[in-house]
């Protein structure tokens, strides 16, 4: 098992400012969210954005929305089955702990704030739970992010970068199909961003621990 590089404190100082940034930025959002104060961007956004809308278009967003959805667990099994025959096992546990936890805080995150979804055009999916935060993006930045993150180690850059923008496309597809407002898929980045901080440091800490068992079972 190859050692993880020991983190600088340059890439310490940027995971703490990242975390703070999207903590900020959520709390932010959620202050408005709960008073009901609303945010005057969000219809602007969405009918902008609602003006590109054709059947076409709109049967390609139905479908790119489902990776971050229904088809969500398929992706999920196919990419388990290339980790565990490359036996990265710990990351198949980390990356389905991610997810997994992503969608119980986003249920528990729904449940306090009861925000009503969005009635500024007739949507083009039926959705019936509460719209802060968005459930598809902040799973996106769970799953699809930490997928990002485990490639980039890999030395795997290009489907990295793949990785890490479908997360903006599913998160797109949720404003497009008018079940979000832009600032719930906002709030759902931000808060996703730091779930997956936390779970990038975690698998770090369980790396460097099994890394020393191992060590520890050579001697």
């Amino acid at each position: 098992m190859k050692r993880l590089p020991r983190p600088t404190k340059t890439s310490i100082a940027f995971s703490a400012a990242l975390l703070i940034l999207a903590t900020t930025l959520f709390f932010k959002l959620a202050d408005d969210v709960w008073f009901r104060e609303g945010f005057r961007w969000d219809a602007p956004v969405m009918l902008a954005i609602h003006r590109f809308s054709s059947p076409p278009l709109d049967a390609l967003v139905m479908a790119l929305t489902t990776t971050g959805g229904r088809a969500l667990p398929l992706i999920f099994l196919g990419v388990g089955i290339v980790l565990a025959r490359k036996n990265h096992r710990l990351e198949l546990g980390i990356l389905g702990a991610s997810t997994g936890g992503s969608f119980i805080f986003n249920t528990v995150l729904k449940a306090i704030f009861e925000r009503p979804r969005p009635a500024v055009f007739p949507p083009l999916a039926v959705e019936t739970t509460f719209s802060f935060p968005s459930g598809h993006a902040m799973i996106a930045v769970a799953f699809y992010g930490l997928l990002a993150v485990f490639l980039w180690q890999w030395r795997q850059q290009g489907i990295a970068v793949f990785s890490a923008g479908w997360v903006f496309v599913i998160a797109f597809s949720r404003i497009y199909l008018g079940v979000h407002y832009p600032s719930d898929v906002l709030g759902a980045l931000a808060v996703g961003l730091f779930w997956l901080i936390v779970v990038v440091w975690a698998h770090r800490s369980l790396r460097a621990r099994q890394y020393a068992a191992l060590q520890l079972f050579q001697e």
